[in-house]
């Protein structure tokens, strides 16, 4: 298992997912982007399947198991949703349901690396 490239298509995976956080709510974010749904999935879209592209490609390289980059890469879309939906929305990010997801999305990752 090659931690170097795992390493590497985690960061992708978080990157691709804050990309994609974005693609979703920028609408209400910035009011150009309310009527403009098209245009946010070619300007965030194609940057966000690029990254998950790579994110995938290294992960797999690294691990062999297209289960397990599913699973983990799904796991890596909770950090970038949890900071970027409290720190631009101010959404609630310590309470009982979203650390209880966050631990979830840990046991995920964990489970996919050391149960074999």
């Amino acid at each position: 298992m090659d931690y170097k490239l795992i390493m590497i298509g985690l960061l992708l995976g978080i990157i691709g997912h804050a990309i994609s956080w974005f693609s979703m709510n920028s609408q209400f974010i910035w009011e150009f982007w309310s009527t403009k749904p098209f245009l946010a999935a070619v300007i965030f879209g194609l940057p966000s399947n690029i990254v998950f592209w790579f994110a995938t490609k290294y992960t797999r390289e690294a691990i062999n198991n297209t289960w397990m980059v599913r699973w983990i890469l799904f796991a890596m879309s909770f950090p970038p949703m949890f900071v970027l939906t409290s720190t631009i929305f101010g959404d609630a990010f310590v309470n009982t349901r979203n650390l209880l997801t966050l631990f979830f999305a840990l046991c995920i990752i964990l489970t996919q690396f050391f149960i074999r």
